[in-house]
């Protein structure tokens, strides 16, 4: 049996979730907490994580948000 913690199983959920969607498009924590139910809080720790870890791109500024790094079949 494995066993993941609460903050891995939301990581595979959110990679999941980018993964299903445009690669181009840039997706900001609070749409994505919204159209996942996962906390806010949360999704914001997550995704910060996982741009650290280079799986996801940080843009910046009023169009930023998150996207994935590379294409999803990679």
């Amino acid at each position: 049996m494995i066993r993941l913690t609460k903050f891995s199983d939301y990581g595979i959920v959110l990679m999941t979730h980018f993964a299903s969607r445009r690669l181009s498009a840039s997706h900001k924590a609070p749409d994505v907490a919204a159209e996942t139910g996962l906390p806010l809080p949360m999704v914001s720790k997550v995704l910060k994580t996982l741009a650290k870890q280079q799986l996801l791109v940080s843009h910046r500024g009023v169009k930023g948000g998150y996207s994935l790094a590379k294409p999803a079949g990679q």
